[in-house]
């Protein structure tokens, strides 16, 4: 469904805020994950050797008890009938099918949450690759391995740049999934 007023696409700085609201309440998680490591250690006596699991298993683990529920997170915000997460929906904001600002399939979202997230499963591949060759008395890193950790911190600025100078304020993740951030109608009506 469309809409007869003019789409209005965010300012950068609206755009950031949201983030930085929703990463308030993914740090939230974060802690309260921390609390339950900290209880845990407490009750047994000791930390929880994650790369007793090796590498992958330790970066299966991190994936499952922070990046799927921020990619839930994400995906239910942008998929429920608001089309927003609570940063956005803070903002005024909303997510939209960027060829006809209606409301995204779940498809879109999907993709949209998957790609949003592949920066950070990049960097903690890389970062529990060193963690593992460090506990292995190896300090010496493979240039994959420095080449991951480049690109893992290049990614974000470039999807920051992005949302930042693209015309629609759309970042690689909209891009690739088909959408846009636009300003909410029912915030326009209310201003």
């Amino acid at each position: 469904m469309t809409s007869s007023a003019p789409v209005l696409r965010p300012k950068f700085g609206v755009r950031l805020r949201a983030l930085l609201v929703d990463y308030a309440l993914i740090l939230g998680w974060m802690a309260a994950l921390a609390m339950v490591m900290l209880i845990l250690s407490s009750i047994t006596g000791e930390f929880f050797n994650w790369l007793a699991l090796g590498a992958p298993g330790a970066q299966f683990l991190g994936f499952l008890v922070l990046v799927l529920p921020v990619g839930v997170y994400l995906y239910l915000g942008e998929a429920s009938t608001r089309q927003a997460t609570v940063g956005k929906r803070a903002l005024g904001l909303r997510v939209v099918n960027a060829k006809d600002e209606g409301r995204p399939s779940r498809g879109r979202i999907a993709i949209r949450t998957v790609v949003k997230l592949l920066p950070w499963e990049i960097a903690h591949f890389a970062v529990w690759n060193i963690v593992a060759n460090a506990a292995n008395g190896e300090y010496g890193f493979p240039l994959w391995l420095m080449v991951t950790v480049v690109a893992a911190d290049l990614i974000p600025l470039v999807y920051i740049a992005f949302v930042a100078f693209q015309k629609d304020r759309r970042g690689p993740h909209d891009l690739i999934a088909g959408t846009r951030v636009v300003v909410s109608t029912r915030q326009k009506r209310d201003s």
